[in-house]
């Protein structure tokens, strides 16, 4: 049942383009860089050595009630804007101390973007143990992966499923992201990592709707995975032009508008194996070739090179900075513009 309502959905996709979203990063799972006045008068580093501060807990509640509005939600809607991915932490739903849930957050967030015609996608960022060595990823020990033990993992799929007993049925729901980025590192990691998520996503299966989409990270190597989780679930890849040493070391753009013909082969090629989701990307370059002009440029190129994906999610809604991380503010300086419609915000939002 599940399969052909994913393809048929990737035919229509494909048809009309990707359907834009938006990742709500920085809002239920911390990240300092993104919104360094949370961590002011706090020597922590990330969220979990924030709730173990005196004024922490208080400083995340106000966070959580204040980041994003309904305001929020009305605007991206009102810019075009059709899905949210929005990053959540194994605490979700039940407190596993420090961490407290932010259960009433995911309610309200289902419900009013139900009002204003958006779909959301729950991604699970941290994971007990720490899918990945960053300082999201759940353990408060950057630089350490834990996940990787017999407990971690079914830890992990507990708390999918209760996410699915809890939202499958909203209307509001579009899918549901096993584990964000998790760092997979030699045969028996992957093993592992496969037969988790195989199992993991027939569980699911079971409770959630045939529509609701249940999405599988690509582990930072896709030409690896796609194909090995079946065609029933739809493949997260993660394209960036920042971070790898290639990128960092090319002196001007040839080298990343070839990547970038490169990826556009690449993920038609993997979307005939299942379809694909860009769940993150940015304009964000390395610094010595960026400029207001080239990123507003490589944002249109990027775009073009996601028309074989479902779906696409820029990194991010907003940060505290008016930077190339930042939609927000990249959209009122025309980024998207001829791609995304502007005639629906209030003009005091333009």
């Amino acid at each position: 049942m599940l399969l052909p309502t994913l393809l048929s959905h990737r035919s229509r996709a494909q048809a009309s383009g990707p359907l834009p979203g938006l990742n709500l990063g920085g809002w239920l799972v911390l990240e300092k860089w993104m919104t360094p006045s949370i961590f002011t008068g706090t020597e922590a580093t990330n969220e979990y050595e924030l709730w173990q501060t005196t004024t922490g807990p208080g400083h995340i509640t106000h966070h959580r009630d204040t980041f994003i509005t309904e305001a929020d939600i009305r605007w991206i809607a009102g810019a075009g804007i059709q899905l949210l991915r929005v990053p959540i932490g194994y605490w979700a739903l039940e407190d596993q101390p420090p961490y407290q849930n932010c259960r009433q957050h995911l309610d309200w967030l289902l419900e009013v973007a139900q009002r204003h015609g958006l779909r959301v996608l729950l991604c699970l960022h941290a994971a007990p143990g720490a899918q990945n060595a960053n300082d999201h990823s759940g353990s408060g020990q950057p630089g350490t992966t834990g996940w990787f033990t017999k407990d971690n993992q079914q830890r992990t799929t507990f708390a999918l499923q209760q996410l699915a007993e809890r939202y499958g049925n909203h209307p509001a729901l579009w899918g549901i992201e096993l584990l964000n980025e998790p760092l997979v590192h030699g045969l028996r990691r992957s093993w592992q990592f496969w037969h988790w998520s195989r199992t993991t996503k027939k569980l699911l299966a079971k409770t959630l709707p045939p529509h609701v989409r249940i999405v599988i990270s690509d582990a930072y190597n896709p030409a690896w995975w796609s194909g090995k989780f079946g065609r029933n679930c739809v493949l997260d890849i993660h394209h960036y032009h920042c971070f790898a040493p290639t990128d960092q070391a090319a002196t001007d753009m040839a080298h990343h508008r070839a990547k970038l013909a490169g990826s556009h082969i690449s993920y038609a090629a993997y979307a005939r194996q299942q379809p694909i989701i860009i769940g993150e990307w940015s304009t964000t370059l390395p610094q010595h070739l960026m400029s207001d002009e080239i990123a507003r440029t490589f944002c249109a190129e990027q775009l073009a090179a996601f028309t074989s994906a479902e779906a696409w999610f820029f990194w991010s809604y907003k940060t505290e900075s008016p930077d190339s991380w930042n939609f927000r503010h990249l959209y009122t300086q025309g980024y998207f513009t001829g791609i995304l419609p502007r005639s629906s915000l209030p003009d005091s939002d333009q």
